[in-house]
Parts: structure tokens; sequence; C-alpha cells
């Protein structure tokens, strides 16, 4: 071969060894599959699109995602009902179904895209603004357009209904909202409730019911229902006053939010009457067209309506506030401004939500025991919700008592002690002489006070000379009767600011005390009066009897106790309370006093 030829050689082995290496860098099984992926990615959209429209705040709310998850890994939906999405790996993956939205979308999929307009329409808005044309219509769904005729909404409202007296489940008040079909339908003959509730079991005992919907063993429900029906539950059956505020949402925004109520309406979640409830749904349904709110991740593992009632208004959500009496409201006024007063005049009572403080509060307390030698003990308490009937009353049922787990732990003799966890108690006093006496619109029987307390105590042990004190697990129930004193405020429907209640009773004291246990009887009797808007006080005589069964001479006792309490509020979020006692144990008389700065928050 001559060198000529030798050299002809070597170039076309050149050629073709760089044209096969060509070849196959086009054939590079990552690139082949990033130009799959571009395809198939439905209207074009590259990775990096779908990846940042997956991420989106108001996609992950429409999902019912957290808006940013603390764990990439275990990032999921709320709700666990595969009829919620169209991706098999939809509750875990925002981005799988946001892909599978996509696709029903790009395949004209109707069924799909009727059952989910909210997520069409968001969708179909970003696209737009991508450049990307879109050509999807929801003319051919039927059911969602005469649902929503039907209701015809312009305008939504939190409606808030003050708190139950006598009904556990409803002692935190309920939120629900207005949809106003008409601009000038103040009456709301044209309006439509949206109630998100709880779906009890009518078989489960008062403690089953009770506790079930902390805990998210009873489903929510979502009722539509015509709104005057639903007031008049509030108004005149429970005989609750209700307070309406007036979202300020633009036409748009109360169109994406009525969408979205369509998709959720039949959906099956549980319910958690602290976290997850009535109240909560209406501020999750404003954060779904709001990317620049977080009302929902602003409202903490304990919300009550009041809370927020209370955040719409702080984040100026609100436009307009209503106020409409109850029947017990309308009845008390009668009372307090005669026969002859005009009920159109009536002036609101001052159970306002957004004026009251916040549910949450922490204490800083200094305490004096004579029986501890005089000497001095420092406590920090903590109380998840709700009210007593010392706080400030401004924004809650007058005279109301509800408390949530509570601690108060306290520091001495170099010790740290829990001194007081309260697990659940509640006080109605339903004053005999006034129209509040009367639950649920019955006026031919009226409601008895009643209290009743579950928890652990520091308890003085009265069996033996050498008492001592014990933390005791301590259950007890009283009923009884209750009067006010005085007149209630002119021009209003709300009751007179002194209060006197007598009770009666049982219960029963379990732990390191004489036999290990104590049963009992008490009475009680007291009086609460609310000085002027930042001063109440209060006074209270409590007789118990104990019993143990004992061989010794002493298997029963009275332990007769007194207290007064007083506490002035700064203003809404701080306060400062005053206790004394004096206590019968065996032969002496023990005085005790604390005091103690609240931060409601």
């Amino acid at each position: 071969m001559n060198a000529k030829r030798f050299t002809h050689h070597l170039l076309t082995i050149a050629v073709a060894t760089l044209g096969a290496t060509a070849v196959h860098a086009k054939a590079d099984p990552i690139a082949e599959t990033v130009e799959v992926n571009k395809h198939a990615l439905p209207y074009g959209l590259s990775d990096e699109q779908v990846v940042q429209l997956s991420e989106h705040v108001l996609w992950r709310r429409l999902l019912m995602f957290s808006d940013a998850p603390k764990n990439p890994k275990k990032d999921s939906s709320l709700i666990t009902d595969d009829e919620f999405f169209l991706s098999k790996s939809g509750r875990s993956s925002p981005k799988d179904e946001l892909v599978a939205m996509l696709s029903a979308m790009a395949r004209g999929d109707d069924e799909a895209m009727c059952r989910f307009p909210a997520r069409t329409r968001w969708l179909g808005d970003e696209l737009d603004a991508l450049g990307v044309n879109v050509s999807v219509s929801d003319v051919k769904c039927a059911d969602f357009h005469a649902w929503v005729n039907d209701i015809n909404a312009m305008a939504l409202s939190l409606v808030f209904s003050e708190e139950h007296g006598n009904n556990i489940g409803s002692a935190f008040a309920h939120a629900f909202m207005r949809i106003d079909g008409r601009a000038d339908d103040e009456a709301g003959v044209h309006a439509t409730a949206m109630n998100y509730t709880v779906a009890s079991d009518s078989s489960d005992g008062a403690l089953a019911a009770a506790i079930k919907p902390i805990i998210g063993k009873y489903q929510g429900v979502m009722e539509i229902l015509p709104y005057q029906v639903k007031a008049h539950d509030y108004l005149v059956k429970d005989e609750r006053d209700l307070w309406e505020y007036r979202l300020n949402l633009s036409d748009l925004e109360v169109d994406q939010i009525m969408r979205h109520i369509w998709e959720v309406r039949d959906l099956k979640r549980p319910y958690y009457l602290t976290h997850d409830n009535c109240a909560t749904e209406i501020a999750r349904l404003v954060d779904v067209v709001r990317a620049d709110e977080a009302l929902f991740g602003k409202l903490g593992m304990v919300t009550t309506p009041a809370k927020v009632a209370q955040l719409l208004s702080e984040e100026g959500l609100v436009e307009r506030v209503r106020y409409q009496a109850s029947n017990s409201t309308k009845r008390q006024a009668i009372i307090n401004n005669g026969d002859d007063f005009d009920l159109g005049n009536i002036q609101t009572n001052n159970n306002n939500p957004t004026k009251a403080s916040p549910s949450h509060r922490i204490g800083a307390a200094v305490s004096y025991d004579e029986f501890r030698d005089d000497e001095m003990a420092y406590h920090i308490s903590l109380r998840t919700a709700y009210q007593d009937v010392l706080d400030n009353p401004a924004g809650v049922r007058k005279f109301h008592q509800l408390t949530l787990p509570s601690i108060d732990v306290s520091y001495q003799d170099d010790k740290i002690k829990l001194h007081e966890l309260t697990i659940f108690e509640m006080t109605s006093l339903n004053p005999a002489n006034t129209a509040k006496a009367y639950p649920d619109g019955n006026t031919d029987k009226k409601a008895l006070a009643s209290q009743i307390y579950l928890g652990l105590r520091r308890t003085t042990d009265a069996s033996s000379a050498n008492s001592s004190t014990h933390l005791v697990l301590d259950a007890h129930t009283q009923k009884g009767k209750a009067w006010t004193i005085g007149r209630g405020a002119v021009g209003t429907g709300d009751m007179a600011d002194t209060v006197c209640y007598l009770l009666g009773g049982g219960g029963a004291q379990l732990g390191h005390i004489n036999q290990g246990y104590r049963v009992g009887v008490r009475a009680t009797a007291g009086c609460i009066h609310h000085a002027t808007d930042n001063l109440r006080v209060m006074g209270e005589l409590s007789v118990p009897y104990w019993y143990h069964k004992d061989s010794a001479a002493r298997s029963g006792h009275v332990q007769p106790e007194i207290s007064l309490g007083a506490q002035y509020d700064f203003d809404r979020h701080h306060a400062l309370r005053l206790k004394a006692a004096a206590q019968k144990n065996h032969s002496q008389t023990d005085h005790s006093a604390r005091l103690e700065f609240f931060r409601y928050f």
C-alpha cells in the first residue's frame, strides 16, 4: 500500500470514528430522557416550569398541603381520600398531581375539569401568564353550573355564633360562612350558609362525644343550606348572638372560593376541634385565593372561632360588621329596659369576639402559704384555652368559664413541682332571673347552674393533725342555682354585672393521701362582680365533707375554705391577678395568697 492510499484509509477511518462518536452522543440515554420528558409534559412545558407551578403556594393550598414542607421526604396532603386526587401519588407529590391535571386539561377531560374547576381555573390563568395558549372551558359542567348559579355568590362573610353555655361541643363558640346572593339582602333571605362541622355519632356517650372531636375521630362534614335556616338554629334554638364579618374579597376571588368549595364539599376528612375546625376552614378558603396571606399558618395548634375573627380583622380582611341579637338577648332587653322598649334600637352586647383577649395565657406568680412555714413559692402557668370568670369578659359570653388543658409548675425549696394540671373545667351559671337561663330555646325549662372539673392538683390532707400536701387526681361536679343582682346596661340585652350562685355536688380524689383516696360531697356559694371594664372581683365559700374508710377515729372530716380573687386588666394582653384563701385543716386554719401577672397571646 503506497503512502497516499494509506493516508486516505486513515482519513476514512477517522471520519467514520468521528461520525460514530456523534451518533453515540445523540443516542446518549440521559439526553434522550430529557428530550422525551420535554415532549411528554403537557403544553410543551419544561420540567423547570412544572416544578415552579407545583411549588406555588396556591397550588399546594388547593391540594391541602402545607405552604412549605418541614421535611420534603414526608410532604403530604392533609387529605387521605383518593377521590381528591387524579394521580395515584398525588397525596405525596404536588408535582405528579399537577402533571395529571394538566394532562386532563390538554386532552379535554371534561370529567376531571368539572370535578376540579378551581384547579382548572388556576392552572389556566398561570399558563396564560406564561404565554401558553390554553383552550379549556367548563361549559359542559352542567352540575357545577346549576349549583353555582343557584347560590349566585356575590359576597362572603364569616358568621360568629357566641359560646354555648350548656353544650361542651359548642362552648368554644362556632363559625360558619354566609354567602350572599344579592347585594341588598341584609336579612339573608336569598343567602346561603356553608357550615363545616363535625359528624358526631349519636350512639356515643357524653365522654366519647367530648373526646373524639379533639383527637380527630369524627369526620368533618360540609353543609350547604339556606342561611336563614342556619341563623334560626343559633338565634332561636340555641339562643346565641351572631356577629357577621363581611370579607373584602373581589368578585374573582369569591368565584374561585366557590369553585374550591365545590371540590371539597363531599370530601372525607377528620375534624379536629382544636385546629382543623369550623373556623379554620374559613381561614383556609381565604388562603386559597390570597397567595400573600397565610392565615391558616398563623392560627397555631389551638384555634377558636374568636381567634379567626380577630385574625381576619387584624389582617384588614373585614369591610363590615353586623350584629344580630338572639331571642334570649331580646327578652333580656325587655327585662332591662321595660315592656315598651323598641327592639329595633337594641345595642350590641359586649361579646364581639374581635374585642376579646386571646385565649392562650401564660403567667408568672409568687405565692405565700402558711402551711409551708410561710415560705414563698414561684410559679409558671400556661393555659391553652379558653376563659375563666376573672378574665377580661369583653368579646365572650358573660360569666363564661371553660378551661382546656392548663399547667401550673411551682419552684420551692430548690424543687420544681407540678402544682396543678387542669384537664377540663367548665362552669355554666345560667342565672335563673335572666332570659339567659333557658337552653336550646326551651322557655319552659330553666337550666341549672353547673360545674365540672377534672385534673391533678395539690391538696391538703386534713385527716390527721400532721396534715400534708399531696398531688391528687381530682374529679368533681356540682349543680345548683345562680341569680344576677342589679340590671343590665341600658339599651342592651346584656345581663347585670353581678352574679351569685349556690352549688352542691360530689367528687373523689386519688393519690398519696390517707387510704389513697377520699370521696366527698360539697356545698359552694359565691359571687362575681364586674366592677369596671378593667376590674373583676369574686368571693367563694366551699364546704366539702371528705370520707375515707379508716380504722382510726377520724374517717370523715369537713375542710371549709373561703377564697377571694381580683383581676385588673392593663390592656387586652396583660393583666394582674390577686387571690387569697383561708382553709381549715384539722386543728388549724392556714392562709395563702398568690399574685400573678398574665400575658394573653
